[in-house]
């Protein structure tokens, strides 16, 4: 295997931790995270990694009693809806991954381990789904955002003056009759 196929795979021939630890990182491109079974998107919700960016993997494997410990960062970009004006928003999500591989993996707890490789693929594909952003991501542009749709911009003047739209959903008059309440000095 070439420097650069092992740069680009995340798999790792077992005989380079001979000496019981081994510092290792590699930038794979996110196609190569794809679940050869599903071929599902790295998605959640509206938020993805692009599959034409990187992903940045650096990681101490250290042979342990039965098994394999791996633990280390993982870096990926990501894209995803602004939650006001719906622009395509970027981020880079970073993850700490510490986790157990052995021959006969628990499910749920512990990832396969080869007999001379371990396929780190599962595992950094689990880490950066976790971390991706799930609720609405909120727009960096400051208020009144250049990008949002007109009628929504008047919504919210109205709703900063206390026009008709400031409560404009009756279930939320409950809620404010207690922000009134916490408002008044006791």
């Amino acid at each position: 295997m070439s420097k650069r196929d092992r740069q680009r795979s995340l798999s790792v021939p077992l005989r380079l931790i001979s000496a019981g630890q081994l510092a290792w990182s590699a930038t794979v491109p996110a196609s190569a995270l794809l679940d050869p079974d599903s071929r599902d998107a790295l998605r959640i919700a509206d938020v993805e990694v692009p599959l034409d960016s990187n992903l940045d993997v650096a990681l101490t494997l250290e042979m342990i009693g039965g098994g394999l410990s791996v633990a280390g960062e993982v870096t990926a970009a990501w894209t995803g809806p602004c939650a006001r004006c719906w622009l395509s928003l970027e981020g880079e999500v970073r993850t700490t991954v510490r986790e157990v591989f052995t021959a006969q993996p628990r499910e749920g707890e512990q990832y396969r381990l080869g007999p001379e490789y371990a396929d780190l693929t599962p595992m950094v594909r689990e880490a950066v789904l976790l971390e991706l952003p799930i609720e609405a991501i909120r727009c960096p542009h400051p208020e009144p955002c250049p990008n949002l749709p007109a009628e929504l911009a008047e919504a919210r003047e109205d709703a900063a003056e206390g026009g008709p739209a400031a409560l404009a959903d009756p279930r939320w008059e409950a809620l404010e009759a207690l922000r009134g309440q916490m408002d008044e000095p006791s």
